[in-house]
């Protein structure tokens, strides 16, 4: 049996028998794989902080043929203020929730992990805006899984876009196109705050996400069906955590 130390975000757990749950971990080396822990729905276990979602963990676990182990873990950080504020606690764990549904198992992706850090960072720590985040964090997945969004410029004509006039948005180019393109195209109208907001969050750093101030909720949910939709066009993957909530 192979020993194996590696840092992680816990993705999710399941229950597993009487007294064990299976934890779904995102390490940057490894994807997504599932440990054991043992005991952990016992009173004071002594592990049970280490298969809450958000938390970030080391882990030592026991590889045994495709299978892990855990047999001690120790916490970095459980980013417990994003449960308190309810928005914080959709949001992200819709972030989460791309993971699982994007990252496979012995596939590193460093890139997607420093991202969900970061966010998760930004959200607890700075006070960003958790919808602003998952905007961001959809964005940048999808760029890395090879779907950048076109929106600066017609994803048809290649004509660069102008916030003052006719826009909509094509999920078969995945992206924005002009008046004249979507003429002939089965696309949805954007509003120019929905445009907006999808334009600044897309060229903007997630620091500098605290300098967006819009004002319409309502805008800022049609995006992130847009972004919804199109993830599931994309990737045949749906979003379940936050439909309910929009």
């Amino acid at each position: 049996m192979e020993e194996i130390k590696i840092k992680g975000i816990v993705i999710k757990s399941i229950d597993y028998k009487d007294s064990d749950k299976i934890v779904t971990i995102f390490s940057a080396e490894l994807g997504l794989i599932n440990a054991r822990v043992r005991g952990v729905k016992k009173n004071k276990a002594k592990l049970s902080f280490a298969v809450q979602p958000f938390a970030f963990i080391e882990f030592l676990l026991i590889k045994s043929g495709n299978f892990y182990n855990c047999i001690n873990a120790t916490s970095i950080d459980q980013f417990f203020d994003i449960t308190l504020d309810f928005d914080n606690y959709i949001f992200m764990l819709a972030c989460l929730e791309v993971c699982a549904k994007t990252v496979k198992e012995n596939d590193a992706e460093p890139e997607l992990f420093i991202l969900l850090l970061n966010s998760l960072n930004m959200v607890c720590y700075n006070g960003l805006n958790s919808m602003y985040v998952f905007i961001k964090f959809i964005l940048e997945t999808m760029k890395i899984l090879g779907f950048e969004m076109t929106v600066s410029n017609c994803s048809l004509c290649n004509e660069k876009v102008q916030n003052n006039k006719f826009l909509a948005f094509s999920y078969e180019y995945n992206g924005v196109i002009c008046e004249k393109c979507a003429k002939n195209e089965d696309c949805l109208e954007l509003s120019k705050g929905e445009y907006a907001i999808l334009k600044f969050i897309n060229e903007s750093s997630l620091e500098n996400l605290s300098k967006l101030k819009f004002l319409s909720r309502n805008d800022l949910i049609s995006v992130i069906n847009l972004l919804i939709k199109d993830f599931r066009f994309l990737t045949e993957q749906s979003i379940e955590t936050i439909k309910k909530f929009l």
